[in-house]
């Protein structure tokens, strides 16, 4: 599975998923655009199902951000790239979060 670790959840936490046992394993970087994002790569097996976290607290600062529409299509282009890449190179059966940019 591969969803986004918001830099803060809904409590204003910071850090949370380090207390479920994820870990900081990579880095990786996408173009959208005329920009270049870095994204944290944070894993763990959960019941036997590797589960992967992307970071970047400029593209995912919380839940819901109010960011208008075109950072909302830039969060949306680097995550398709991401999983674009996944899905070529690593082979993954990939399932992602459905409520991600409900309102």
């Amino acid at each position: 599975m591969i969803a986004v670790y918001y830099d803060k959840n809904r409590k204003g936490e910071k850090g949370y998923l380090e207390k479920d046992g994820f870990e900081h394993v990579k880095n990786i970087t996408v173009i959208v655009g005329d920009a270049k994002y870095t994204l944290g790569v944070h894993s763990a097996a959960v019941s036997n199902v590797k589960v992967v976290f992307l970071h970047n607290p400029g593209l995912y600062p919380v839940p819901y951000p109010d960011m208008g529409a075109a950072m909302t299509l830039r969060q949306i282009a680097a995550f398709s790239k991401v999983l674009f890449i996944a899905r070529n190179r690593e082979h993954w059966s990939i399932f992602v979060r459905k409520n991600w940019f409900l309102r």
